[in-house]
């Protein structure tokens, strides 16, 4: 059995280190995945997600967090407010989607350098 049929093959060979951006990237990419995976898809309330929390009047808000570091998404604001469960999961989708597109690389690069700035002496 020739494995030419069988697969698409290429003469390529994995790189040898990962770029810094792409790595805050892949990290981010599989935290809102665990976040996801917290959200049920039947529609009920019950969230199991540490970044989504319910106010008192009924709404909902994401507070996306590179590590412990919450993501300053724009100068001074650090939620993003959802109307119900869907609504969370389907905003939770899109920023897993920017970042995957590489919008978020200034927003998650401040984060780890605010991060690495807590270990200087």
């Amino acid at each position: 059995m020739a494995l030419e049929k069988q697969f698409k093959l290429e003469a390529a060979e994995k790189p040898k280190a990962i770029q810094p951006f792409a790595q805050r990237r892949q990290k981010f990419i599989a935290t809102v995945d665990k976040q996801l995976a917290g959200v049920p898809d039947d529609g009920s309330n019950t969230i199991t997600s540490t970044w989504v929390w319910k106010s008192d009047d009924g709404n909902w808000f994401i507070s996306p967090r590179y590590g412990r570091t919450p993501l300053e998404l724009a100068p001074g604001l650090n939620a993003i407010k959802c109307v119900d469960v869907a609504d969370v999961a389907k905003n939770l989708q899109k920023l897993k989607a920017l970042a995957d597109e590489g919008k978020l690389d200034d927003v998650l690069m401040e984060a780890a350098s605010t991060i690495r700035s807590r270990f200087t002496k």
